[in-house]
C-alpha cells in the first residue's frame, strides 16, 4: 500500500498499486509525483519505482508539481494574458500636445494683458474715489475706492493664474512636469475670461489623459 502526494499538495492513501496506476492513467500523478510505502518514511519520485516505471515508458514526463492541480486530460488551459506597460513615444506625444499647449499659452498671455488693463483702470477709479472723498462727496468716493480695491485684487489674482497657465503650457510643450501641465489645463477652464479657456482646457485634459502621452512625460 502506498501514500501519494497529489497535484494539490495533499497526501492521499493508503492506495493499492492498481489505484496508483489509475491515477497515472488519469493524469493525476506523474513521474515526479512523490510516493512512499505506507510503512516507510522516505518519499520518492513515482517514476523512480520499478513497479511503476512501465507506466511512464514511451510517454513524456509530466510537468513537475508546483502545488497546483493540473487540468484534466484533454482540457487545454486558458492562455496566459501578459500586460505590458505603455511605452511613451516622445515624438508622437509632442505632436499631440503642441496644439492645446500653444492655445493655452496664447490665452494666458491675453489674460495677462486684460488683467493689466483692468489694473490700470481700477487704479484710476481708486484715484477718482479719493478725489471725490476729498471734494465733499465721501459716500461716492468710498464706493469708488471699494470697487477699485476689489478690482485690483481680482486683477492680481488673474495675473498670477495666467502666469501659472503659461508656465504649465510651456512645460506641456516640452513634455515636462505632468502635474503642472494638468493644473494649467484646469485653471484655463476655470479662470480664463469670457469662457474662452474652456475649449483649450478640455482639449489639454483629453490629450494629457492619454496613456501614451502621460508615459512620454519626464
Amino acid at each position: 500500500m502506498y501514500i501519494v502526494i497529489g497535484g494539490d499538495g495533499k497526501e492521499y492513501g493508503p492506495k493499492a498499486s492498481v489505484e496508483v496506476r489509475d491515477w497515472i492513467a488519469e493524469g493525476r500523478l506523474n513521474a515526479q509525483s512523490q510516493i512512499k510505502e505506507q510503512s516507510d518514511d522516505e518519499w520518492k519520485g513515482l517514476g523512480s519505482l520499478q513497479e511503476f516505471a512501465a507506466d511512464f515508458a514511451g510517454s513524456n514526463p509530466a510537468i513537475p508539481q508546483t502545488g497546483v492541480t493540473p487540468p484534466p486530460p484533454g482540457v487545454t488551459p486558458p492562455p496566459q494574458i501578459q500586460h505590458f506597460p505603455v511605452a511613451g513615444n516622445p515624438a508622437a506625444a509632442q505632436a499631440m500636445v503642441n496644439g492645446p499647449a500653444t492655445f493655452m499659452m496664447v490665452l494666458g498671455i491675453l489674460n495677462i494683458v486684460s488683467a493689466i488693463i483692468g489694473l490700470v483702470m481700477n487704479l484710476a477709479f481708486g484715484g477718482l474715489g479719493i478725489a471725490a472723498a476729498d471734494s465733499g462727496a465721501p459716500e461716492e468716493g468710498m464706493g469708488l475706492i471699494f470697487q477699485a480695491v476689489g478690482g485690483i485684487v481680482g486683477n492680481i489674482v488673474a495675473i498670477i493664474v495666467s502666469i501659472v497657465i503659461i508656465m504649465g503650457s510651456v512645460k506641456m510643450k516640452n513634455l515636462q512636469s505632468y502635474g503642472l501641465s494638468m493644473t494649467a489645463a484646469i485653471l484655463c477652464i476655470v479662470c480664463c475670461v469670457c469662457c474662452i479657456g474652456i475649449a483649450p482646457g478640455i482639449w489639454s485634459i483629453v490629450v494629457l489623459s492619454k496613456p501614451e502621452v502621460k508615459a512620454a512625460f519626464r
